[in-house]
């Protein structure tokens, strides 16, 4: 049965308010006292063991004296002896110790502890019957208590009456379940429903529920009814914090539904968690005032598990992205550049000087091109090897940075040919910055080995019709630095035309 069942709630109730009138009569003084009772019990005691003990003398029988008092000894336990005397003080039959326990405070009168019935015998006096009884103040506390009536009545009501009122409230009840009030339509019309459902009363305890919530939670509707519905354990969704904010509450309390809230529960039987969107919606009198509320409750925890994997899909497909933007970034960065100086290659230079070749000619502005070429170098990788060779290339490109502004605009055009593109700089301008590197290549520790360089510089005036012819007259100068001992730095306007044709 469960503990928590209203029928077995309203039993424990009355058992323990009938209980309560009890000992209220008690100590009001209106139900018989202990000590009332004990001396009418002793009295009636008293009164029985001397009809008994008149019987025997009547008929002269002593055995039947001595079982007289010594079966009531035996069955009373607060007899602790019993005798007769005779007029004359002399004690004739007694039970054992009887002298020694009769010690009367009067000689004369009975009292609660020492009784004394006179006796008589063929219509004269005989003598007296005693009987000694314990001293009720000596008695333990638990044993005077059990002593009372009212006690002992008290406990067996509470016994007898919890079954009497569990059997009567069951049978009652039975016909007061709000669920068995509700027609059977109504009940399978809220059964087929997929949220949840509770009904509650002024006080949120659960009038009704539906199937849905009690598969939902693993609380069954016999449990729930006339249980408070915050009793359960509610908590907040993702935690195991208790959740404060419960939406039929503001409800009932408010007159008007609440926004929704989640909550969640653990499912009673498998401990798993589920995740509602709850809604509260208060029941109105003719008054406006709230007399109850309805709790929907919709399970979200499929679509918040699907919303947790579509999120983890999305961060994942997120870093692979940005994994590719990297990867796209390196290939770009490895398309444009060379992979042994990290100055431009090529394709690269052309691409970015080619805009800046049609500007400067549509606004008649300066533009050269300054090629470079490594003295003797197969004899450098010949005689110290490629890794020396790789070093000295890696020394002049860094070198070459220093005459643009930009080092998109300088590239490693061939092996060991370098070419860099200044805007806004006339001949005499670039050849002075050529020459600078020239000698500053030229200069010991440059490299670990020493080396020289040649430079052929050409200007956008000297007639070129695209950069491609830019470039070829910058090559054409190189080659004539070459021609006149390299180490030098040779205009292409300073060559003579025929020797160009």
């Amino acid at each position: 049965m469960n503990a928590r069942s209203p029928t077995l709630r309203l039993s424990l109730g009355l058992v323990a308010l009938s209980c309560t009138i009890l000992l209220s009569l008690d100590l009001l003084g209106i139900a018989p006292a202990g000590t009332e009772a004990t001396l009418r019990e002793r009295t009636q005691i008293v009164d029985g063991l001397a009809q008994q003990v008149a019987a025997a003398l009547s008929g002269d029988d002593r055995a039947a004296l001595r079982r007289a008092l010594g079966f009531a000894v035996q069955r009373h336990d607060e007899v602790l002896s019993a005798g007769l005397r005779s007029h004359e003080g002399r004690l004739l039959l007694s039970t054992p110790e009887h002298a020694q326990l009769w010690q009367p405070d009067d000689p004369v009168r009975s009292s609660p502890t020492h009784a004394r019935v006179a006796l008589s015998s063929n219509g004269r006096g005989w003598g007296s019957l005693e009987v000694r009884f314990d001293d009720m103040a000596s008695r333990g506390v638990l044993e005077a208590i059990w002593e009372r009536p009212i006690v002992r009545l008290t406990l067996l009501l509470g016994v007898l009456g919890f079954v009497a009122y569990l059997l009567y409230l069951r049978r009652t009840l039975r016909h007061l379940d709000p669920s068995a009030v509700v027609p059977a339509r109504v009940q399978a019309a809220l059964d087929v429903m997929v949220e949840g459902v509770l009904l509650l009363d002024e006080q949120e305890r659960v009038v009704l529920a539906n199937a849905a919530f009690e598969r939902r939670t693993g609380y069954p509707i016999s449990s729930l009814l006339g249980r408070p519905a915050s009793s359960l354990p509610w908590q907040i969704p993702g935690s195991a914090e208790p959740a404060t904010s419960l939406p039929w509450i503001r409800a009932i309390r408010d007159s008007e539904a609440p926004p929704d809230v989640p909550l969640a529960l653990e499912h009673r039987d498998t401990g798993e968690q589920h995740s509602f969107m709850v809604k509260g919606a208060p029941v109105l009198d003719g008054w406006h005032r709230a007399k109850g509320a309805i709790a929907t409750f919709d399970d979200v925890t499929e679509l918040e598990r699907r919303t947790a994997e579509l999120q983890l899909a999305l961060a994942q497909l997120e870093k692979s992205q940005h994994e590719i933007r990297l990867q796209n970034q390196e290939l770009e960065t490895l398309a444009r550049q060379d992979p042994l100086t990290g100055v431009s290659n090529r394709r690269h230079l052309l691409a970015s000087a080619e805009p800046l070749f049609t500007d400067a000619r549509a606004r008649a502005r300066g533009l050269c091109c300054v090629m470079v070429d490594i003295d003797h170098f197969k004899a450098v990788n010949d005689t110290h090897g490629h890794a020396t060779g790789d070093r000295v290339i890696q020394h002049v490109a860094e070198a070459m940075t220093s005459l643009v502004p930009s080092s998109d605009l300088v590239c490693r055009y061939g092996g060991e040919e370098f070419l860099a593109v200044l805007p806004g700089a006339d001949a005499a301008a670039a050849a002075a910055a050529a020459d600078r590197l020239r000698s500053r290549i030229d200069s010991p520790g440059f490299a670990r080995i020493r080396i020289s360089a040649s430079f052929g510089v050409s200007t956008i005036v000297d007639g070129a019709e695209t950069f491609a012819d830019l470039i070829n007259q910058a090559d054409a100068a190189l080659y004539a630095s070459k021609q006149r001992g390299r180490n030098r730095v040779t205009r292409y306007d300073d060559l003579d035309p025929e020797t160009l044709g």
